[in-house]
């Protein structure tokens, strides 16, 4: 899941508007650095500080080896490549400024910028394939397993994915004099369209629309949601995918019941709310461990410069 979260997150790029590409660096002295430290925390000081484990962070680490450019810098010290992974968690995990890494870490905002951007681009490159992963409808054995974890749940057989979207806060982009960013609830966002699984793992991801675009929506604009509504098998013909009643009846999801009947018809309702929580609760995990997804802050999207879908 660790992984899975951290790939997911950085499919947005933060940009803050303050001039930092024009400062001039500062010669720094040396201070503490919590990255030359790390060998002296114990297992719950280092999760405080980088959101992950030490072990599944030395795993990005080699994962991301051949992918990051090492530092040529003529007067200040170069980063590690470790470093910029630990600047770039810090960063994502706390959602602090780029100045107040910089600070954390003794390097100027830039050079914290910087470090956050290759890292970023690293992430897409090395761990895009590997992470969040959708099966191809015709590897039986890996829907069966995931039609296993919704099962187990509360019984509801042949789900495989449970879909919803949820919003990312924005500073107001400029020039949006229709509000199109503003969602429901009187705030400016991006939506995500997210699948997991019953375990609450990342299988496919859609982003990128306008937060007053409704779910049902961006399902029609997403390339699963396209191909299914086209008739393309993205799953065996017997499995569905479980979502709320916010997606129309006329879309191939399982939503709950509007009107029940009877008492059957009000335990499906609540075994199938009780299920598709899970991808509830995925969010909650996910903004949880990286905050930065949790305060507006300014930035470029992704899909302004290509589209970004995953699984």
């Amino acid at each position: 899941m660790t992984s899975i979260a951290i790939s997911w997150c950085f499919h947005l790029t933060w940009y803050e508007e303050s001039g930092h590409q024009h400062r001039q660096a500062i010669r720094r002295g040396r201070r503490f650095n919590p990255w030359y430290e790390v060998d002296l925390y114990n297992e719950n000081r280092f999760i405080g500080l980088f959101r992950m484990g030490r072990l599944d962070v030395f795993r990005l680490i080699q994962a991301l080896l051949h992918h990051i450019p090492n530092s040529v810098q003529n007067d200040i010290r170069a980063l590690t490549m470790e470093e910029k992974v630990g600047i770039t968690l810090y960063r994502m995990g706390h959602g602090s400024s780029y100045e107040t890494v910089g600070h954390v870490f003794n390097v100027g905002k830039a050079t914290a910028y910087q470090a956050s951007q290759e890292v970023v681009q690293a992430i897409l490159v090395a761990l895009h394939d590997s992470t969040i992963v959708f099966p191809a409808a015709e590897e039986i054995e890996k829907w069966d397993a995931i039609k296993e974890t919704f099962r187990q749940r509360r019984g509801l057989t042949n789900s495989i994915g449970a879909i919803d979207g949820t919003h990312i806060p924005i500073i107001p982009p400029p020039n949006d004099q229709w509000n199109a960013y503003v969602n429901r609830k009187g705030w400016h966002s991006i939506v995500f369209q997210c699948i997991v699984d019953g375990h609450g793992n990342f299988c496919n991801v859609y982003d990128g629309l306008p937060g007053s675009v409704h779910d049902s929506w961006v399902f029609r604009k997403s390339k699963i949601g396209r191909d299914l509504i086209n008739g393309v098998a993205r799953f065996p013909p017997e499995c569905q995918l479980i979502g709320d009643s916010g997606y129309s009846s006329r879309l191939p999801i399982l939503i709950p019941l509007r009107d029940t009947q009877n008492q059957e018809q009000s335990q499906f309702n609540n075994f199938h709310s009780s299920t598709r929580m899970v991808v509830e609760q995925a969010f909650g995990r996910l903004k949880n461990r990286f905050r930065c997804l949790l305060s507006p802050q300014a930035v470029v999207p992704l899909h302004t410069v290509q589209e970004v879908q995953l699984g």
